[in-house]
């Protein structure tokens, strides 16, 4: 999988160097990550509860113009995929008394994301166009961290949790976007993409034997040149 995913770079840079022609187009791109896993139910507890969370990605793009409106979009892009917890514990001392603390917890898989998509734009400048196709998703790393507040005596530390997941996720990706041509050779785009895995994740069993998919939904800004 390295070697495939460091072949996918090696291409995409070196694209650029016929960015000339005008059937294909070089671009990078940049972003939000609003994301969390799904496919396992949590017991009914107020001691934990989870939520999506916000985070980042970033990437370089190809564009091959196969007809007027119609083209193929190969993106890799660097992806961190998060969704926090609010934990509730309670601690008892010797003489039976407790104390009640919360403090937020956050898992964090750190992914590059590969998407081949097929794009339409509905007309031939300054379009609104839609993509989609699959991806596949290879985990860099992922761990678990702690915002404890005034918990001093527990371990703050981020847990590493990369070797209880697998190192590929699959899924299918799909956006709606706006370009904006600056002139003939440049332009921007905006676009709302959502990244829906369809692989379990965790090589470990989760709650209720259920499984750990990922599902992002990207906020992307981006530049191309023709």
């Amino acid at each position: 999988m390295k070697k495939l995913i460091l072949s996918i770079t090696f291409l995409l840079i070196s694209t650029l160097n016929y960015s000339q022609n005008s059937k294909i187009k070089f671009g990078i791109q940049g972003g939000l990550n609003y994301s969390n896993f799904r496919g396992y139910d949590i017991p009914g507890t107020p001691l934990y509860s989870e939520s999506p969370a916000f985070a980042y990605l970033g990437g370089i793009n190809i564009e091959y113009i196969i007809k007027s409106k119609l083209s193929l979009k190969l993106d890799l892009n660097y992806e961190r995929k998060s969704q926090k917890a609010d934990n509730t514990l309670e601690i008892f001392d010797n003489n039976g008394s407790s104390k009640v603390y919360n403090f937020t917890s956050k898992k964090n898989y750190d992914y590059l994301v590969f998407p081949i998509m097929i794009k339409y734009n509905f007309t031939n400048r300054n379009s609104f166009f839609i993509n989609g196709g699959p991806y596949i998703g290879y985990l860099l790393k992922s761990n678990i961290t702690y915002d404890l507040g005034n918990i001093d005596f527990l371990n703050n530390e981020p847990f590493e949790t990369t070797k209880y997941n697998h190192k590929t996720d699959f899924g299918l990706s799909i956006g709606l976007g706006k370009i904006i041509e600056l002139n003939k050779k440049n332009s921007i785009f905006i676009e709302v993409r959502e990244n829906l895995g369809l692989t379990n994740t965790s090589k470990n069993k989760v709650w209720g034997n259920g499984e750990v998919k990922t599902n992002s939904l990207n906020l992307i800004i981006g530049y191309q040149l023709n």
